[in-house]
């Protein structure tokens, strides 16, 4: 193995671990103490791969995560082919098959710690790669006439949040299975909240008051 490749292999085991800690606690809870600990190593060592400190590897770590997110949304949308809701079920699936993103955290409090620079940037990186595919997602189905319109926007970002969640909801005491909470998110969503009866009655009245 080539030094060349050791230092790869090595910054990307940094990169693993720094995101493992940074997802679970936040950016202003982890030092590059607890970084290094978890590594077995010196903490000046990380400066060899990170000569910026924290910010930078924070920086680095969210750039990747956030690059792996945008392939794999986009990898479970061309799956689902031409049918949202089965879209939005392969979307679940790449989100369960990762660490938690705790995304309502990160953009309110761990952008908020950074330089104005570096916030600006993530938080471009972030809409690109996790909102941008969803909202376009969104826009083709309005425009085969699945779901009738509404801001695409305001879609992919409550779904983005929902899906966010399932990781705190995970947390309480005879919480579902993951799988079945994300179903009742996409059917949420979907088909709404009112049973089909009412669903029924209300489109009625609708009608009859026009």
């Amino acid at each position: 193995m080539s030094t060349e490749q050791e230092v790869k292999d090595s910054t990307q085991r940094v990169l693993d671990v720094a995101e493992a800690l940074f997802m679970d606690r936040g950016y202003n809870a982890i030092t590059l103490r607890d970084i290094a600990d978890e590594l077995g190593i010196k903490q000046a060592s990380l400066y060899y791969h990170f000569p910026g400190g924290k910010e930078q590897l924070f920086l680095t770590m969210a750039e990747r995560m956030f690059e792996r997110h945008r392939q794999g949304i986009v990898a479970a949308l061309a799956e689902g082919q031409h049918d949202l809701r089965t879209q939005l079920r392969e979307v679940s699936k790449w989100f369960s098959s990762q660490q938690p993103v705790k995304f309502m955290g990160m953009m309110h409090a761990d952008l908020a710690a950074l330089s104005p620079e570096h916030k600006e940037h993530l938080a471009q990186k972030a809409h690109a790669a996790m909102f941008h595919p969803l909202r376009e997602s969104f826009v083709a189905a309005q425009a085969r006439g699945e779901i009738r319109p509404m801001h695409p926007d305001l879609l992919a970002g409550c779904f983005l949040w929902l899906m966010d969640g399932l990781s705190y909801g995970e947390m309480r005491s005879g919480a579902p299975p993951r799988p079945v909470m994300a179903e009742e998110i996409i059917s949420m969503i979907l088909d709404g909240l009112l049973p089909r009866v009412q669903e029924a009655s209300a489109e009625q009245y609708t009608l009859n008051h026009r």
